[in-house]
């Protein structure tokens, strides 16, 4: 598998394994986000689960020589999430989901050989959302102090509804993949593969985030009989990396379907820098749909928050 961002700052596979109008391209994280994004605005910040795909972020400033800073265009934050030809082809749901809360991007990616993992995906984005606003209501914020300890009761609440090992791999395997927009960084929060997207002034460029044959799921964690893992029977965790914002303009996160953009001819490449730059959601929606179609380009679901 090889960047979104609020005004609101200080609320601070085991082994296993589009047209932008497509109705299995994304799926809402529920009413329950809806009710954060109200509260959120009322107080200058925005949180966006809904089935927009750009949302915008805080704007930049800059200085001109003996002028005070100036307030430049609110960039967007891109929140794609189109299936794959092949899920397509063999009528399956799109595992992958995006979403952005406050300060934080999100990309949840299932395994490919979970008939459902398209559920754990959803699941867990819902119940982030829930803990994000019972967070805000009380006045605090998920951040990387409290992080793993929310991830770990979710994954506890989603195991209260059924946790059956067989049920688990069909529909829990899923990578987790969260950049956080600090003061003065970027900081990624990995388990499972994908790609980072990072800026700077020479252009965009994507680090994958490879584990090989398994993918870690944060899941196997909670797998009381260990001799059904293959690997990872000593459990996983978060990989953390961090960008100064002194070196990258921004940072964001993506599912491991962005690998299938090192196929696209040189014109279309260009075309998704330029989109990714400018935070044109829709635009790289169209040009995934319009590589499918002709080309059955993308052939894994692809999720990007930038």
């Amino acid at each position: 598998m090889k960047s979104f961002l609020g005004n609101f700052r200080t609320a601070k596979n085991p082994p296993m394994d589009e047209n932008v109008s497509e109705t299995t391209g994304t799926t809402n994280v529920s009413s329950e986000t809806t009710e954060v994004e109200s509260e959120t605005t009322k107080n200058t910040a925005q949180v966006v689960v809904e089935t927009e795909s750009v949302t915008a972020t805080e704007p930049e400033t800059g200085e001109s020589e003996g002028t005070a800073p100036k307030e430049q265009p609110k960039r967007k934050t891109i929140r794609v999430c189109k299936m794959g030809s092949d899920h397509k082809f063999a009528n399956m749901n799109n595992h992958d989901f995006a979403f952005n809360l406050l300060n934080m991007k999100i990309v949840t990616d299932g395994c490919g050989s979970g008939k459902h993992s398209e559920v754990g995906t959803r699941l867990f984005g819902q119940l982030f959302a829930r803990k994000s606003k019972e967070y805000f209501d009380k006045g605090k914020s998920i951040c990387e102090e409290n992080f793993i300890e929310i991830v770990n009761s979710i994954f506890e609440k989603m195991l209260e509804l059924c946790s059956d090992t067989s049920f688990i791999f069909q529909n829990y395997c899923f990578t987790i993949l969260v950049c956080f927009e600090l003061e003065d960084e970027f900081v990624v929060y990995s388990c499972g593969d994908g790609y980072i997207i990072k800026e700077n002034e020479e252009g965009i460029f994507f680090d994958e985030l490879d584990d090989g044959e398994y993918p870690c799921y944060y899941i196997y964690n909670f797998i009381a009989d260990k001799s059904a893992l293959k690997e990872y029977k000593e459990g996983v965790s978060f990989k953390v990396t961090r960008f100064n914002k002194s070196e990258y303009l921004n940072v964001g996160v993506a599912s491991d379907g962005l690998r299938y953009s090192e196929n696209l001819l040189d014109i279309e490449k260009s075309k998704l820098m330029k989109f990714l730059h400018e935070g044109k959601g829709p635009q790289i929606e169209k040009l995934i749909n319009r590589n499918n179609l002709k080309n059955e380009m993308f052939h894994d679901d692809i999720s990007i928050c930038f």
